[in-house]
């Protein structure tokens, strides 16, 4: 749980090179959610809720600009760890609004203090030299140099001349032709690749991820017609789409479970595949072949919004019921989330995220709501939803993501309009 808060941290502190400083419309309304999140983290009472709660308001001031406001959250932090990667970046938002940081150093020496370890200790090196360089961090273009074109990847691809090189070429030209729909031309360049493995095998090879073979290989192209499959899926091309999807579902089932990974991404986009084509029969079938908690639970909440989506709003709860308790599974609950705010009953939907729980888990579900409805610019769903949230914990990251992402939809306007 720590170190995906710590993940969140590093990313945010990431984005401060990325935004300067939010602008006029979206700036305004981050700075609405904002105070909603301060007011809603004030009702919180359990130790770990408040730092966890705090963590999240830091990197939303600290992109804001707003330092001192910054601060005051990451001293509500108790947890060491947490606190001195919130400080960390309080500090750089201080420098690059040319503030002193010379309490938050403080702080931080204070924080470390009976908590010394190879963690903590690299933390505050990395947050001292920050402090003492005041290095400002820049805005950076969103823009991207040209990548190769179709015809380039392509000359690479078939000047290739072992199974090595091949497989190198491949990804890219697998990547830019699903942009340019180039089907047919990626379709041979599977079959190519897949009849070069065959000729010029190689022992399998173990490791702590299981054991990958020739099989896993080919299953790894497989899944590009898996991608072609969706797109031709999108273009209600469902003939060709189910073409694509049946190259691939030959060689699923029969890879063996030591070559998990591969296994469980093609299990997974596999029943995605499925329910575009509105095969949901099939797709609950082999949600019962999933043997990875992880994946078991993306494809059920996929089935689950699915069913919602097409009036079957009991069942496909029914279904969401199998979204596992483990780590790292609140964004599937989002997704069911989502789909009965849209398509079900509003009580429902209200009663549906309002039992999720508190855990720090738990509220990837009100992220993942707040993300959806700013990506879509649907406010008034953005404030419904905040209002349908009991709890004071959910409605602080809720609220708190909305600004996150407000900020950053702002960033990329402007990068756009350049």
């Amino acid at each position: 749980m720590i170190m995906r808060t710590l993940l969140a941290i590093v990313v945010s502190m990431a984005c401060l090179s990325t935004v300067a400083v939010a602008a006029d419309g979206d700036r305004l309304a981050a700075e609405q959610w904002l105070s909603k999140a301060v007011e809603s983290s004030r009702q919180i009472r359990t130790e770990s809720a408040i730092s966890h709660a705090a963590v999240a308001m830091v990197q939303a001031h600290a992109q804001l600009g707003q330092v001192d406001e910054a601060f005051q959250a990451a001293k509500r932090i108790t947890n060491p760890q947490l606190k001195l990667y919130a400080l960390t970046a309080t500090i750089q938002a201080a420098i690059n609004a040319d503030q002193s940081t010379d309490l938050m150093v403080t702080e931080a020496k204070q924080t470390l203090k009976g908590n010394a370890g190879a963690f903590n200790d690299a933390a505050m090196k990395n947050l001292l030299r920050i402090a003492e360089t005041k290095q400002k961090t820049l805005p950076v273009t969103l823009k991207q140099p040209e990548p190769p074109s179709l015809e380039e990847l392509q000359k690479v691809f078939d000047n290739a001349t072992n199974r090595r090189e091949k497989l190198a070429a491949f990804q890219p030209l697998m990547m830019r032709s699903l942009q340019a729909k180039s089907f047919d031309s990626l379709e041979r360049a599977i079959e190519e690749t897949i009849k070069v493995i065959e000729q010029n095998p190689l022992p399998d090879k173990s490791s702590k991820f299981g054991t990958y073979g020739d099989s896993a290989e080919i299953a790894k192209l497989r899944l590009a017609n898996l991608y072609i499959a969706s797109k031709l899926a999108d273009e209600d091309k469902n003939d060709e789409a189910a073409r694509q999807l049946a190259l691939a579902d030959a060689v699923i089932d029969p890879l063996p479970d030591q070559s998990a990974l591969i296994k469980w991404e093609l299990q997974n986009l596999r029943i995605h595949v499925l329910l575009q084509l509105n095969r949901i029969d099939e797709a609950l079938q082999h949600l019962e072949t999933i043997k990875s908690p992880l994946i078991e639970s993306r494809a059920a909440a996929e089935i689950a919004a699915y069913r919602i989506k097409h009036g079957q709003v009991e069942a496909g709860l029914k279904t969401a019921e199998r979204i596992g308790s483990e780590r790292g599974l609140g964004d599937d609950r989002g997704v069911v989330a989502i789909a009965l705010f849209e398509h079900g009953d509003r009580d429902v939907a209200a009663q549906y995220i309002n039992q999720v729980g508190d855990t720090d888990d738990a509220m990837n579900v009100f992220s993942t709501l707040a993300r959806h409805w700013v990506e879509a610019g649907d406010t008034a769903r953005l404030q419904s939803t905040f209002d349908s949230i009991k709890s004071p914990t959910a409605q602080t990251h809720y609220a708190t993501a909305a600004a996150v992402f407000l900020i950053s939809r702002d960033a990329k306007n402007k990068e756009q309009a350049e």
